[in-house]
């Protein structure tokens, strides 16, 4: 399964971002001394009609990813539910909170079994009822097909106990299925139709959404049709059309032709221009992301607690990356995890301090003998190799100004960008990457911390490994009470900013361009795996 939802797009040109990039260094190192719907979820989402008589002109939408098919198994999975083709038992409603969604009730029997009403008289796109059996082989094809799924969901047994409820018993008490099963992994499809289909199947799956694939291309283009059959009514736009279109730049100027109605993730530069202009909206969601720099503990020089923690507090202040970088749009991060997720009231992010670094360095055998402004320890000068992708346009100038203070300190650190960012991190050879990544998986902090921190994790690519934390997030995992999950939710994160596992800098704001000719998206749900549904209407 994938906690991460970068994607590969097809190689492309480098957007541009900041004409006077080399100014803004300069003047950042300055400034550092040197059960109810949703409210937010339209009537389609809610169970009501959406409309009576949909519009025939498309709704067309500029996107930077389309990474893969929609089927959960391609990996697909998240854009199926972003784009209002597929649906999970249960949904995460504006508060991060699981809310019934295919599923009408959801109830726990005892600590590990839990009983799911289906939403009566729903069907799959194809026609086919929804019945208990076939969610119960959806959510089987999900465990034994999708990497993760099976840890995940922890379940010892799945039973349809008659037509309309499914009985689902866990290996141990798992007080956040509701939560668990939010998880695009385990989007409810039409197992036997993908049985059926083979291979074909990946390209226009079988689901029970608002809207059904009418045609798919990876990374270029996704084209939807309104689902008749759909349980909460015909979406008011029967055609949407679905650009990729990598660059942030040629989204806003899309956006400002006329030739796009919406612009999905604008960059800050673009966020100024579209709310200038008296055609044009912005819709904001909230800050779910992290953008962060993995450390390779893998690398000799990193596997060195205070090398990295030199590293953390060699970094600018992360106020003043979002004010540079950022244009303000955005927070500055105090931990792997935003405050929308986990609100942890005392958080102690490293400080910048470049005689810190200076000192944690020396302590490891780190000096400049040779004067040439690299420190070095037996002869081998400490020279990171951070990875970047122009996808996220902020990620490479972050990096340069990171790159500017990490000198002072006497690191040598060179940027290389990629177009491959995930097969670049799996290949090696990288000491640091910048990365985005949202991190509201499942709506509760410990998705994201067991996937990228505990040993192993699906996203643990620096190679972090930490008995302890590996012991904390098992103790973690059966707690029922919110507050006392939250401390210990806080305690793991605390334990991992004190250790550099990742270096956390910022939490960017989620931004969408909308043409005034669309109607029912003037606010977005806070996590924008939510966008698309059949409340959207084009004049």
């Amino acid at each position: 399964m994938r906690f991460d939802t970068e994607g590969e797009p097809r190689p492309m040109r480098r957007p541009l971002f900041f004409a006077a990039r080399a100014a803004a260094v300069a003047a950042v190192l300055s400034a550092c001394g040197g059960t109810p719907a949703s409210p937010s979820m339209p009537s389609a989402a809610s169970g009501q009609a959406a409309s009576a008589a949909p519009s025939n002109r498309p709704l067309r939408i500029g996107t930077p990813f389309l990474s893969a098919p929609l089927d959960p198994l391609s990996g697909g999975g998240f854009h199926a539910i972003q784009f209002g083709v597929g649906e999970t038992l249960t949904r995460l409603d504006d508060q991060f909170a699981a809310v019934p969604w295919l599923a009408e009730a959801i109830a726990q029997r005892d600590e590990t079994t839990w009983a799911i009403t289906l939403r009566q008289g729903a069907l799959f796109q194809d026609g086919a009822p929804v019945t208990a059996e076939a969610v119960k082989r959806s959510l089987e094809r999900a465990v034994e097909g999708v990497a993760g799924a099976k840890a995940l969901l922890g379940a010892a047994q799945i039973v349809a106990s008659d037509e309309r409820t499914v009985q689902i018993t866990t290996s141990r008490a798992s007080p956040l299925l509701p939560n668990i099963l939010t998880d695009p992994a385990f989007i409810i499809v039409n197992a036997d139709a993908a049985q059926q289909q083979g291979d074909a199947f990946a390209l226009k799956p079988v689901m029970t959404g608002v809207y059904q694939v009418a045609e798919f291309a990876v990374d270029q283009r996704l084209v939807l049709q309104a689902n008749p059959r759909y349980w909460g009514g015909v979406a008011k736009t029967s055609r949407v059309e679905v650009t990729v279109l990598a660059e942030a730049s040629a989204r806003i100027l899309g956006l400002q032709s006329g030739e796009l109605d919406i612009a999905v993730d604008l960059r800050p530069e673009s966020v100024d221009v579209a709310s200038a202009s008296p055609e044009l909206k912005v819709v904001h969601a909230q800050p779910i992301s992290t953008i962060f720099m993995y450390l390779n503990e893998q690398r000799p020089a990193l596997a060195d607690l205070r090398v990295r923690q030199a590293i953390a507090h060699a970094i600018p202040q992360r106020d003043v990356l979002v004010s540079a970088v950022l244009r303000g749009q955005g927070l500055p991060a105090a931990g792997q995890i935003p405050p929308s997720i986990l609100a942890c009231q005392n958080a102690q992010a490293p400080a910048y301090d470049l005689e810190k670094a200076k000192q944690l360095l020396a302590e490891a055998g780190y000096a400049d003998s040779d004067g040439d402004g690299v420190v070095e320890t037996g002869g081998a000068p400490l020279k990171l190799l951070v990875v970047s992708y122009p996808q996220r346009p902020a990620l490479t100038p972050m990096a340069e100004i990171i790159q500017a203070s990490l000198k002072q300190a006497g690191i040598a650190m060179e940027i290389q960008s990629t177009e491959q960012i995930n097969s670049t991190l799996s290949a090696g050879g990288w000491d640091g990457a910048m990365y985005f990544n949202n991190m509201a998986a499942t709506g509760d902090a410990y998705g994201s911390l067991d996937a990228f921190f505990r040993t192993g994790g699906a996203a643990n690519r620096g190679g972090y490994s930490s008995v302890s934390i590996d012991q904390q997030l098992d103790a973690l995992q059966p707690v029922s009470d919110r507050a006392a999950r939250t401390a210990q939710a806080c305690a793991i994160q605390q334990q991992l900013l004190d250790e550099a596992a990742t270096i956390p800098l910022a939490y960017p704001n989620y931004s969408y361009g909308v043409s005034r000719q669309v109607g029912g998206f003037d606010t977005a749900h806070p996590f924008f795996l939510y966008f698309l549904n059949g409340g959207f209407s084009i004049a």
